[in-house]
């Protein structure tokens, strides 16, 4: 199974990373403002990329994920203001 994870090289998103690479093919989405590439375990594909970027579309109609965990946030409530 294909399972794309937004926001997985943060905390929570690199442990279900974690427990999932094990059994199948896990995509990370993640424009690292908070999380850390170091999270994230080997054997998984790391894309670097803004889950508002235009040319998302296009990568989820190459990958075809099976399921998405959307874990991609912005942690602080001021800024989510400022700039939705």
């Amino acid at each position: 199974m294909k399972i794309l994870v937004t926001g997985g090289a943060g905390f929570v998103g690199s442990h279900i990373v974690d427990k999932f690479k094990i059994d199948h093919n896990v995509y990370v989405i993640d424009n690292l403002s908070s999380g850390k590439k170091s999270n994230l375990p080997s054997g998984i594909k790391f894309i670097k990329m803004d889950i508002n970027d235009k040319s998302l579309k296009n990568l989820l109609l190459r990958i075809k994920p099976d399921v998405i965990i959307h874990l991609a946030a912005n942690a602080s409530v001021r800024l989510s203001l400022d700039k939705p």
